[in-house]
């Protein structure tokens, strides 16, 4: 490391700095290595911190602390980027308050940016679980990383299922890596660690705080295309990340719940403050991402993939077939006429093909190929 992202490491190790108060001083100093050669009268003003923050930075001025530092990362195998380097996060330059420096465990390529952050309840209904894990699954089937905060709950419930479908996911933490929070679910960020890509804005030995996580929440809200809430309460942190992510320009997704279910009352309020209604993985591929040829092509491959399990089904292919001919749908009876499979065999294989996503019912019992 050079002399200014070792000022950068320095600076970021005082907590007291928020990111909006470091990104102020490096401004008037003109650099990070700058900051440490002013005078607390100069700190005081630049940042507006009290005067023992400003006796702090200059206990930090030697770099000694940032070289123990930086050693302790490498020993660890995490790498620290700063954000002047090339690899740092593209999306997160974009927002005001951007974290001068992540410590980062794994593997996090410019890929990552096509992806979906999942946020929710610490104590979700099975509902809210299943939701998750089906979602889940089809972002991956789409080729788009997940994003969450590991913590209990949905957070926990997105890196699984992200991980059981050989997926990748990125958790962000709001502690340093060599603390484990929650400690259940040491295991999981290890693994993830070996998949996908485990993010920290803060020293590695930091221990998490109330007051971490809603800077936690503002990556997790940054990082992603798309925020999607499952399920939340009112006052919570998973509507915080998901006003940072509408703040930020980014789609907000809600899983609509009853009415009168606590853990609903979060999305159900965002939708009816205009975040989108997500029933199903769809919507949100088909609103953010149809876009992005990759996510086309991952689209079609697993069309390809389940026609593949038709094939060698003679019903399902013979209704495909005629389905295809028409545009406005065809009813049973017709359909029956058409491929001579009788009522009751031709219910079951639309059902199925209904469920695969090859066809869709529409009003008055007629059936589309899609």
């Amino acid at each position: 490391m050079n002399k200014e992202q070792l000022s950068l490491v320095a600076l970021n190790m005082i907590i007291e700095l928020i990111p909006k108060k470091m990104i102020s001083l490096i401004n008037y100093f003109g650099s990070a290595e700058n900051v440490f050669k002013g005078d607390n009268e100069e700190i005081i003003k630049a940042a507006g911190v009290l005067e023992r923050t400003a006796d702090t930075v200059k206990k930090f001025a030697d770099l000694k602390f940032a070289e123990e530092e930086v050693k302790l990362a490498e020993k660890n195998n995490i790498k620290i980027v700063t954000y002047i380097d090339g690899d740092y996060p593209k999306p997160l330059k974009d927002i005001c308050d951007y974290p001068s420096v992540l410590y980062i465990k794994g593997n996090y390529s410019n890929k990552d940016e096509y992806s979906v952050s999942v946020v929710g309840s610490r104590r979700p209904t099975n509902y809210g679980r299943i939701v998750t894990d089906k979602f889940c699954k089809h972002f991956v089937e789409c080729g788009l990383t997940t994003v969450s905060g590991l913590a209990s709950g949905i957070d926990t419930q997105t890196h699984i299922s992200t991980l059981n479908n050989n997926g990748k996911t990125v958790a962000v933490l709001g502690n340093g890596l060599l603390d484990y929070y929650p400690k259940e679910n040491k295991k999981l960020q290890e693994t993830i660690y070996e998949k996908g890509a485990v993010i920290s804005e803060f020293p590695l030995r930091q221990r998490p705080d109330k007051i971490n996580f809603p800077r936690r929440n503002r990556i997790v809200a940054a990082l992603s295309k798309a925020t999607l809430v499952v399920e939340a309460a009112l006052k919570s942190g998973s509507l915080i990340t998901a006003e940072l992510a509408a703040e930020y320009g980014k789609d907000v997704y809600a899983v609509p719940g009853p009415v009168y279910a606590r853990y609903s009352e979060g999305p159900n309020s965002l939708i009816k403050n205009g975040a989108f209604v997500a029933l199903k993985p769809e919507d949100i591929i088909e609103q953010t991402f149809s876009l992005f040829d990759f996510v086309k092509t991952a689209k079609k491959e697993e069309k390809k993939n389940r026609l593949q399990l038709v094939s060698g089904d003679g019903n399902s292919l013979a209704v495909l077939k005629v389905l295809k001919t028409s545009i406005t749908g065809m009813s049973l009876d017709e359909i029956s006429a058409k491929t001579g499979i009788i009522i009751s065999d031709l219910s079951s294989v639309l059902l199925r093909l209904e469920l695969d996503g090859f066809i869709k019912e529409m009003p008055g019992q007629t059936y589309i190929r899609l």
